[in-house]
């Protein structure tokens, strides 16, 4: 009789050990052959599930998505509505401000990276990037909503400012040495922040 596989614990088991190996090492250490060993599994059936980095990396990609977005549910638990400093706390979930952030915006680099020759990779780009620009359009929503988004601003125009913002903060974090530190760039937010409340 043939063996009943239980592939959700199997991918599970994975993904643990993928973790494990980029907070370790760092994310360019994952690679199948040290996600096997970390799993203590051959390479030969770790390709059973990722057949080449790329499908390491569009896993990884999923995980990371899916952890910003229950760390930014997690934010708003039991609000009725946001308030100023939830909304900080939401935009922080998107920079690398300790281990497991940085470790995230790795996987993001690895991404945009492999997006240049791998068309899978370019598509699953294109959707993470709307999925940022929707997170970051919802707090200028909520900005709006609760008289913090001065009269008169557009919120397309802030949405991209915010989002550009960001993403110039992630680059000066993971710089190395940095740019500037933690505490620097949750100013950097802060001061937007109240910037985009005056006209």
């Amino acid at each position: 009789m043939p063996k009943v596989v239980d592939h959700t614990a199997r991918r599970a088991e994975l993904t643990e050990a993928l973790w494990r190996v980029a907070l370790r090492d760092g994310f360019d250490a994952v690679t199948v052959r040290s996600v096997a060993q970390e799993a203590g599994w051959s390479p030969g059936a770790l390709r059973h599930y990722f057949p080449d980095k790329a499908e390491m990396v569009l896993f990884a990609m999923d995980l990371v998505a899916e952890e910003s977005a229950r760390r930014i549910q997690t934010v708003y638990a039991g609000m009725q509505e946001a308030t100023p400093a939830a909304i900080q706390q939401h935009l922080e979930q998107l920079l690398p401000l300790d281990t497991p952030r940085r470790i995230e915006s790795e996987v993001w680099f690895a991404l945009v990276t492999l997006a240049h020759t791998d068309a899978r990779v370019a598509e699953r780009r294109t959707q993470i990037d709307g999925m940022i620009r929707d997170s970051v359009h919802s707090v200028v929503l909520a900005l709006r909503e609760i008289g913090q988004l001065g009269e008169g601003r557009d919120e397309t125009v802030e949405t991209q400012r915010l989002h550009a913002l960001l993403d110039g903060l992630v680059l000066q974090l993971m710089a190395e040495p940095p740019r500037l530190g933690a505490e620097d760039a949750q100013a950097v937010v802060a001061r937007h922040l109240a910037d985009l409340a005056e006209g």
